[in-house]
């Protein structure tokens, strides 16, 4: 038993010696071949190698890629860069994204790098990792225009990214040789254009307007006093307009005829010299500027190039017009008073202001509605006798056409369109049933509340609205509901009592259409209505072929049948028939002649005094129709009455 514990023992001594010397034999070929940027590295090689990254129990730590990567390392301690953000996000490896030990195979850079950190290299944000951030021009820039390893199979030692300064003046030349020092960005930005320097500040001469669009070698030459080099070095006094500008109003200029125009900015701003700021309050100081005054060039009144001037010597008053302006009214005008008086220059266009005491003296008093007519609807023409010919107040042809064409020339009721019209409004017109009474047609009953339009519908483009000549037949306006019935041959063209009722006035009035007036209905119908036909309303045996129509329909016919019903269920028909004249008459229905002695029972003295109800009782006939029985009913005693007196 001892011998086979030692022969364990000794067995297992040797596993673990074998075991040993395998790992120990390994070492020198370990895990995998290093990256090629690695395995040139001598101080890499062999197991010494690896422990400058590894350490024992921890692997490859951030700590040992530091030593080799400082600028790296700094980073990552100083949360600063793309590898600062990614420490402080809970990356905290390098191997996640840089593999190794799989020799050129994979590269210490790969694509998926970017994934894995989170970020995306077609939209890498600039400033996550070097607080540069890209914009305008620098923001569509490939990668290697600045960074000319980024794409490099190795990297360099250096690294790809790192190691470049941010000064504009590390990539671009300083055309200013260091006159306004190494911040670009000041004036240029990365936004715009470099020429435009959006951000330049012009703070002891403020550019503004037209100085704002001339390019700076424009005022600051280079190698003269005012360049850029010598008013850094020297502060030189703003300069006045007059030292850049030439003045055009001196002696043979071509613009305003002015003396010590020294002072530019009182008449002119920085947005255009031809553009002048001499508001009507900087030149009421001298002369008050008003409405069509404030409107005129310039030149007008102080002249300039061809343009004489107008006025010189002391400034005239507002209102004495003729020191500038020629009179173009005549004697006749200028009596009424000075210019002033009908004219306002405070308001544009010169316009005028007559009242109606001047222009009354004028020969035609203003009254409505002329009185709100604007001048020049009245006053037109080229010349001036066109525009002030001399009209009469009353000769309102003198001014507006005659919209009738002469329809009322030839009758002498036209003598002025004031005999039908309101001086005042030309509409509504005032001829009313008064004036239309003395024409042919005088208007009665319901054409008075008919507007004028409504029988002069006619309009002719050269008379207008046509009044002479309307027809005043009635079939010229209203539909024939009768549709001719009333004029077939035989009926009577006139009314017998006034042969001058024709068409429509044989039977209607001009009251209303409805009810008829004057109807013979035995003359026009062959049928006379007597008794109590007489009461019975014309749609009542007439009735109208829709409802609301104006138009009677056909009579229903002329016998009793056609329009009422018979009820006595034909009792009384003979071969069909039933003739209602042998009991009743048109007076009324229920007070008949009938003699009951004509028939097959006389009543005697005893049945004389009896109700008709008493034998004549009201049945069913055949059809289930219910009414008084009257015939056939027996004429036996037995017939009605039972024995003991009583009845069936």
């Amino acid at each position: 038993m001892k011998f086979a514990g030692l022969l364990l023992g000794m067995l297992s001594l040797a596993l673990v010696l074998w075991l040993a010397w395998r790992d120990f034999g390994a070492v020198a070929e370990g895990p995998g071949p290093l990256h090629p940027a690695h395995a040139q590295v001598a101080d890499l090689q062999g197991a010494a190698g690896c422990a400058r990254c590894h350490e024992p129990g921890a692997g490859a730590t951030p700590a040992r890629c530091a030593e080799c990567h400082p600028a790296i390392g700094a980073q990552w301690r100083d949360g600063r860069g793309l590898h600062g953000a990614l420490a402080q996000s809970g990356h905290t490896q390098c191997a996640p994204c840089h593999g190794e030990h799989h020799g050129g195979a994979v590269a210490l850079l790969p694509q998926h790098a970017f994934a894995q950190a989170g970020l995306r290299l077609d939209a890498y944000d600039h400033r996550h990792s070097a607080g540069f951030a890209l914009a305008g021009a620098h923001g569509g820039l490939a990668c290697v225009r600045c960074h000319p390893a980024a794409e490099a199979a190795a990297p360099p030692s250096g690294g790809r990214f790192l190691g470049l300064r941010q000064e504009c003046t590390a990539c671009h030349e300083d055309p200013h040789r260091q006159t306004f020092g190494d911040d670009c960005q000041q004036c240029h930005g990365q936004q715009g254009p470099w020429r435009a320097a959006p951000g330049l500040r012009h703070p002891r001469f403020e550019l503004q307007g037209a100085h704002a669009r001339v390019a700076c070698a424009g005022c600051h030459a280079e190698d003269s006093a005012h360049s850029v080099a010598a008013e850094r070095s020297t502060e030189v006094p703003v300069r006045a307009c007059r030292v850049c500008h030439a003045d055009p109003h001196r002696a043979g200029g071509q613009s305003l005829q002015l003396a010590a125009a020294e002072r530019c900015e009182r008449c002119h701003g920085v947005e255009s010299f031809a553009a002048p700021v001499w508001t009507p309050e900087r030149h009421a100081a001298v002369f008050a500027l008003r409405a069509a005054h404030a409107n005129t060039a310039c030149a007008d009144c102080h002249g300039g190039g061809d343009v004489p001037v107008r006025w010189r010597g002391p400034v005239p008053e507002p209102s004495a017009c003729s020191a500038c302006h020629t009179d173009p009214h005549g004697a006749a005008v200028a009596a009424v008073g000075a210019c002033a008086d009908c004219h306002d220059d405070a308001r544009t266009n010169w316009p005028v202001q007559v009242s109606p005491a001047q222009h009354a003296a004028l020969a035609m008093p203003l009254a409505a509605p002329h009185a709100d007519v604007a001048c020049q609807a009245c006053h037109r023409g080229a010349t001036y006798a066109a525009r002030y010919p001399g009209r009469a107040a009353a000769d309102c042809r003198a001014c507006h056409a005659d919209v009738h064409g002469g329809q009322f020339a030839r009758h002498g009721v036209d003598r002025q369109c004031t005999d039908c019209h309101l001086p005042t409004s030309f509409v509504p017109a005032q001829f009313g049933v008064a004036a239309h009474a003395t024409t042919a047609w005088p208007l009665t009953g319901a054409h008075e509340a008919v507007a004028c339009a409504g029988c002069h519908r006619e309009v002719r483009p050269e008379c207008g609205r046509r009044f002479r000549g309307t027809a005043t037949e009635c079939h010229a306006c209203h539909a024939d509901p009768h549709r001719g019935r009333f004029d077939r041959p035989g009926l009577p063209a006139a009314r017998p009592a006034d042969p001058r009722q024709t068409g429509c006035a044989r039977c209607h009035d001009t009251g209303a259409f409805a009810p008829v007036s004057n109807f013979d209905h035995a003359l026009w119908t062959g049928y006379e209505l007597v008794g109590a036909h007489q009461a019975v309303a014309c749609a009542g045996c007439h009735p109208r072929p829709e409802a609301g129509a104006l138009r009677l329909g056909q009579a229903l016919g002329s016998a009793c049948a056609d329009c009422h019903a018979d009820p006595h269920a034909g009792q009384f028909a003979v071969a069909g028939r039933t003739d209602c004249a042998r009991c009743h008459t048109v007076q009324s229905f229920t007070g008949w002649p009938f003699d009951h002695g004509a028939t097959r029972f006389p009543l005697d003295a005893v049945h004389a005094g009896l109700a008709c109800r008493k034998c004549h009782r009201v049945e069913a006939a055949a059809d289930g129709t219910l009414a008084v029985r009257y015939r056939p009913l027996g004429v036996l005693c037995g017939d009605c009455h039972t024995l003991g007196g009583g009845r069936r």
